[in-house]
């Protein structure tokens, strides 16, 4: 009994790092924003140096999670938890690698004035609204706020997909020059991608509450 306790007040313990990720993962997502919108390269750069920490941190959730499996055996609801921890800690360290990628283009010049960067800044606002409700179902065990994420994801490609056509409307008219226009089209796909995260971990709460796979209605990109 005593082993037991032991057991899942580490396991406890691995949520709670896995929580402290999110948090360095949502810092990461939101000064992102704020360098490629507004072209601020001090803040590019704190995001690119703060990504060894969050590589970090997913490395020792992940050494945590294959020390509980081999030690433990864990079955049922304590394996879910081990697993869905070490997909979040996956999905949350990529999404910050997408932060990075942003702060990147931000070092090399101003983003797309107009409205182009409002399609932007709409679709990253989206993304974040999805982490952020992705982020409480994963603390709150919510499956509601979980289903949200998903049902919010198919807006995201929409939103994508017009500031595409948006910046590819604006270089066929000659109002950006193509530097620029790249800059914003891979701006996109990262705040894109950021969403397809957010669904990720998304569905890995509802793998952990529920034993069920969302593939087909959250799928990942």
């Amino acid at each position: 009994m005593e082993t037991r306790t032991h057991f899942h007040a580490e396991l406890a313990a691995l949520k709670g790092t896995v929580v402290t990720l999110f948090s360095l993962a949502e810092t990461a997502r939101q000064e992102a924003v704020t360098a490629y919108l507004r072209h601020d390269v001090d803040t590019a750069r704190r995001i690119i140096g703060a990504d060894k920490l969050i590589n970090k941190q997913a490395c020792d959730i992940d050494e945590a999670c294959l020390r509980l499996l081999a030690l433990e055996q864990p079955v049922a609801l304590d394996l879910r938890c081990i697993v869905g921890y070490a997909r979040a800690s996956i999905n949350l360290e990529r999404l910050a690698d997408e932060a990075v990628c942003v702060a990147e283009g931000a070092l090399a010049g101003p983003g797309l004035p107009g409205e182009c960067d409002k399609a932007l800044e709409d679709l990253a606002v989206h993304a974040g609204q999805m982490f952020h409700l992705a982020s409480q179902a994963f603390a709150g065990d919510s499956l509601e706020e979980a289903m949200e994420v998903c049902r919010l994801d198919e807006r995201a490609r929409e939103m994508a997909v017009s500031a595409m056509r948006c910046i590819t409307e604006a270089l066929t008219h000659e109002a950006a020059v193509p530097e620029t226009a790249v800059r914003a089209i891979l701006a996109a796909r990262c705040f894109e991608r950021m969403a397809g995260y957010a669904a990720n971990i998304a569905e890995v709460v509802v793998f952990i509450l529920k034993g069920a796979t969302l593939s087909q209605q959250c799928q990942p990109r």
